[in-house]
């Protein structure tokens, strides 16, 4: 027999179409609402946000402040510069670059002073240093043809800290041009002349200690080591020290023979490497005392 099935439909329950407001809802959020306002909680949290204008502004410090910010003493100075003055000694804070903790590591005496000298809106970029131990030694921050800036000796020229070779002589070394005929000046391949009145004392072109002496075809030679891969050798000399003397550049290594003009030969070895004396004199030499003198008048101190 057929069973047949009919589709039951429930009643749809009826639906108020009026909706119920949760004031107490609305109370909480507006009280809020209040209080963040009234606290000053949005103003916070929209100064968090990374919007434009939003960004901090960097503390910039005053010369002064920046001087007394590394333990130092602040003057003032004429054509607008600035001086930063410390005491070096074992109490002395840490300064703010490399040169002035290299000058404070090299002190000679108890207490010394380092002067930094700028113009006044500019801390990082200085123009001078002074070190003063009974001795006033002044360091120029002078730009090369290459745009950088180097530490230059005011005394000498030469790049601080660094190799600064002096003349064993008065007088220059022969000079060698690029068309030299070097036919029957052999030893002027590996050597450098320099000429000099017979019995002139003769002084080592860097301190250094003798590691040998003894005697060539030209007489007397000695050969100083002076460190940081450097040697040197003198030949044609008429006395010379001893071994594992230490000599700077006051001592006398020996004379020139005893006639009205007489040479001798200098060997600069770097690296193990021959180096003609001129390129080696001007590669430490920065500047002369031309440019000394007109890099003073320009900074005006």
């Amino acid at each position: 027999m057929a069973v047949e099935f009919s589709e039951y439909r429930c009643k749809k329950k009826y639906k108020s179409k009026r909706r119920n407001i949760p004031v107490f809802r609305l109370l909480v959020l507006c009280a809020a609402l209040f209080s963040a306002f009234k606290f000053g909680l949005v103003n916070k949290l929209v100064d968090k946000i990374p919007l434009p204008g939003n960004e901090s502004v960097p503390v910039v410090l005053s010369w002064d402040e920046r001087c007394r910010s590394f333990g130092g003493t602040a003057f003032e100075l004429k054509n607008d510069l600035v001086q930063c003055s410390w005491i070096v000694n074992d109490s002395t804070p840490l300064l703010p670059n490399a040169f002035l903790r290299y000058l404070a590591s090299i002190k000679v005496s108890a207490v010394e002073k380092i002067h930094w000298v700028a113009t006044r809106g500019d801390f990082e970029k200085p123009l001078l240093v002074l070190r003063d131990d009974s001795t006033l030694h002044t360091y120029f921050n002078m730009m090369q043809e290459d745009s950088s800036y180097v530490w230059v000796d005011a005394s000498t020229g030469c790049k601080f800290p660094g190799l600064c070779p002096s003349l064993p002589l008065d007088w220059s070394n022969i000079p060698i041009s690029e068309n030299f005929d070097f036919d029957g000046h052999d030893r002027l391949l590996a050597e450098d002349a320099f000429l000099g009145p017979g019995e002139a004392p003769v002084h080592p072109v860097l301190p250094g200690v003798v590691v040998n002496v003894g005697k060539d075809s030209l007489g007397t030679f000695v050969e100083i080591d002076h460190g940081n891969n450097v040697s040197s050798r003198m030949s044609g000399l008429t006395a010379g020290p001893s071994v594992g003397d230490t000599v700077d550049l006051n001592s006398i290594v020996g004379r020139l023979p005893p006639r009205d003009s007489a040479e001798f030969f200098l060997s600069v070895r770097r690296n193990g490497l021959f180096v003609r004396w001129a390129d080696f004199y001007k590669m430490c030499h920065l500047a002369d005392s031309v440019e000394i003198s007109k890099f003073r008048n320009h900074v005006g101190f």
